[in-house]
């Protein structure tokens, strides 16, 4: 564990005089790009994968760490076998660098457009089912807004509505924040496979898994293990697409929710393989959002959602 750094001795500052302006003397000023950094080795849990997202090299990352625990004058993480821990002051900056990154990238999207743009995170698996519709029955509902798209994964988009980059997201998620979704429901998940795919009984079940190992992943390895079937990843890609590619040419089974099996792939029979729990699903909204105008998008784009094609 890293040692603590010395604190000052506690004092309480003298009151300013009426109409004076702090000056860069006044007060520490803390560059966003260092926030932006400390809040991505937090959600990724990594200080590589934060260098790769940045397209920064591993000891760039660490030096913006130092430098923003230097200016906040205390240790914000603890690295260890696990990943990556928030210290107490680490937990308390958190909260405060996500709503200055939000701030500032409204302030950034409203110079540099002529109109408000809505943005909407939808999960890659769900474009070539949901996508066309959500275009042509939810962008008129916003007047003058206009509606911006984004595809991710589930835990990429939720990780967006925490930045402040998006204003709502559709996810497929046990994370906190689908517990307080605006729209929240449920939904069977089922195993696919290509119809003329056969599993051999003797063998480890083909799965064809996203290396984050999304909740579905997760959800169909918990449920063979629980049932004590051995398993084994048979394709890994992260586009959800490419996943469904694989099914399709009968390399194994995807666990998808019923309303998304396409065209080419067949659910398989009740009893061969153990059945899967329900997936919760919900719209979730930036934490500082006001949604009264909204309604009308957030109620076409859960009609598109939760209606069948």
């Amino acid at each position: 564990m890293r040692r603590a750094r010395p604190r000052q001795a506690d004092t309480v500052p003298e009151p300013e005089p009426p109409g004076k302006i702090a000056g860069p003397s006044d007060r520490i000023n803390i560059p966003t790009d260092l926030l932006r950094t400390f809040v991505a080795v937090f959600e990724l849990g990594s200080f590589t994968k934060a260098a790769h997202l940045f397209e920064l090299t591993q000891p760039a990352v660490s030096a913006h760490m130092k430098k923003l625990e230097s200016l906040i004058g205390a240790d914000l993480i603890e690295k260890n076998v696990a990943g990556v821990n928030l210290t107490a002051r680490g937990e308390e900056v958190l909260k405060y660098a996500r709503r200055i990154l939000s701030i500032n990238d409204q302030i950034v999207s409203a110079a540099v457009r002529t109109l408000p743009i809505v943005r909407l995170g939808i999960p890659n698996i769900f474009t070539e089912t949901k996508l066309k519709r959500i275009v042509a029955e939810c962008s008129d509902k916003l007047g003058e807004t206009r509606l911006q798209i984004c595809c991710d994964h589930s835990p990429g988009l939720v990780r967006s509505i925490r930045s402040g980059y998006l204003e709502l997201a559709f996810v497929m998620s046990d994370e906190p924040e689908v517990k307080s979704a605006i729209r929240f429901w449920s939904e069977e998940m089922v195993w696919v496979r290509a119809p003329d795919f056969v599993s051999d009984p003797d063998r480890p079940v083909p799965l064809l898994s996203s290396p984050n190992v999304l909740l579905p992943d997760r959800l169909a390895m918990e449920a063979l293990e629980q049932a004590n079937r051995a398993y084994e990843i048979v394709f890994m890609a992260n586009d959800g697409l490419a996943r469904r590619a694989a099914a399709t040419a009968g390399i194994g089974y995807f666990p998808l929710p019923r309303t998304l099996v396409p065209r080419g792939l067949v659910i398989e029979r009740e009893g061969l393989l153990p059945d899967l729990p329900r997936v919760t699903m919900g719209i979730i909204a930036r934490e500082d959002l006001d949604t009264t105008n909204l309604t009308p998008l957030i109620d076409s784009v859960e009609h598109v959602l939760t209606s069948a094609a």
